[in-house]
C-alpha cells in the first residue's frame, strides 16, 4: 500500500514539474489558457487514478476512451472510402463521355467518307465469300 501512495504521489509530482517547465517554455501567451486547461484535466485525471482503479471506473474509463477512438477512425475511413467512389464513379464517367464523343467522330468521318466515295463516281466493291460450287 505503501508503494502505491508512493508511486501516486510521485507521479503527481513529476507531472506538476513538467507542467511548470512546459509552461515556461511556451513562447506565445494566447495558447497558455489552452495548454493550462488541458493540463488541469490530466491533472485532475492523474489524482483520481487510484480512486477509480478502487471502484473499478478505470478499465470503464479506457472502453469508453478506444470506442470513441475507434468510432472516429471509423467516420474518417468511410468518408474516405466514399470520397475515393466518388471520385473513381466521376473518373469512369470522364471516360465514357470521351468515349462516347469518339465513336460519335469515327461515325461521323465515315459518313464523310462514304459521301465522298458516292459523289467522287467511284462504285463500291463488295465481295461477297460463300461455299464453292459442287459439280
Amino acid at each position: 500500500m505503501k508503494e502505491l501512495l508512493f508511486g501516486w504521489i510521485q507521479d503527481i509530482a513529476f507531472y506538476t514539474l513538467l507542467m511548470v517547465v512546459v509552461l515556461h517554455v511556451l513562447p506565445e501567451k494566447n495558447q497558455r489558457k489552452y495548454l493550462q486547461f488541458f493540463m488541469g484535466i490530466v491533472l485532475m485525471i492523474l489524482v483520481m487514478s487510484p480512486f477509480l482503479s478502487v471502484f473499478g471506473l478505470e478499465r470503464q474509463l479506457d472502453d469508453n476512451y478506444a470506442r470513441q477512438t475507434y468510432d472516429r477512425e471509423l467516420q474518417d475511413f468511410l468518408e474516405k472510402q466514399e470520397a475515393i467512389e466518388e471520385e473513381y464513379q466521376r473518373h469512369l464517367e470522364e471516360k465514357l463521355y470521351e468515349a462516347r464523343d469518339e465513336a460519335e467522330s469515327l461515325k461521323e468521318e465515315q459518313v464523310q467518307e462514304k459521301e465522298e466515295g458516292e459523289s467522287s463516281g467511284i462504285p463500291e466493291i463488295h465481295i461477297e465469300i460463300g461455299k464453292p460450287e459442287e459439280d
